[in-house]
């Protein structure tokens, strides 16, 4: 009796042993699997996210636009429709915008009760590939004789006041060849028929009107050879 007595608490012993370490192992394992269950809830979503940062490459067809009408290239102007003007274009109200141009005088207008005016006949001096050009057109010499050429194609008269003061050129009969100032009553003596001056026939020379304001302010013959 006393030896059973001894034998049954060692056992007991045993058996509680067997059992903490079957428990601990049961910890062990169920704390593994956890920590990896967590683990690879937290990989899914990352890769969620990456396969959502990271679309399917697509292919794109691109091709040049076509040119509107508006880029399409103008036709090139030639060089003699912008070198010299068109003698044929005869401006048309009967006063001239301000400019320099290029007339032959006719008569003088105007009297007590209005400014004197000049009246001329509107022309074209041209030189060089622009002289030629126009001679080429009218069935004329070319090269043109002396280097320029006087087109006159319209007779159309027209007028302007001449400026008060107002300042005249001229090369006087019997002289050559640069333009000399006269006095602007000589000139409107001439223009006007009123007296004989040493100023050049009307019906062979040519002058340089300078219009400003309306009015014509310079007055300067041309010389020709």
């Amino acid at each position: 009796m006393a030896s059973n007595g001894h034998h049954a608490p060692r056992e007991s012993r045993r058996t509680r042993r067997a059992l903490w370490i079957v428990a601990a192992i049961v910890v062990v394992l169920l704390v593994f699997g956890g920590g990896y269950a967590l683990g690879r809830g937290n990989d899914a979503p990352s890769e969620a996210a990456g396969r959502a940062v990271l679309p399917t490459p697509t292919t794109t067809h691109t091709r040049s636009p076509r040119p509107k009408p508006s880029d399409s290239p103008s036709p090139s102007t030639s060089p003699s429709e912008t070198a010299s003007p068109d003698p044929t274009a005869e401006p048309g109200p009967d006063t001239l915008a301000d400019g320099r141009y290029f007339v032959r005088l006719d008569s003088l207008e105007g009297g007590e009760s209005s400014p004197p005016a000049a009246r001329y006949d509107l022309a074209y001096f041209l030189t060089g590939a622009a002289a030629d050009q126009a001679a080429k057109d009218r069935g004329l010499e070319t090269p043109v004789p002396d280097g320029y050429l006087i087109v006159n194609d319209s007779h159309r008269m027209r007028a302007a006041p001449l400026a008060d003061p107002f300042a005249v050129k001229y090369i006087p009969e019997g002289n050559c060849c640069q333009p000399v100032k006269a006095h602007p009553d000589a000139f409107l003596g001439w223009l006007g028929e009123a007296h004989r001056s040493d100023f050049p026939p009307k019906g062979t020379s040519w002058w340089w009107i300078t219009i400003d304001g309306g009015e014509i302010t310079k007055v300067q013959q041309q010389f020709l050879p």
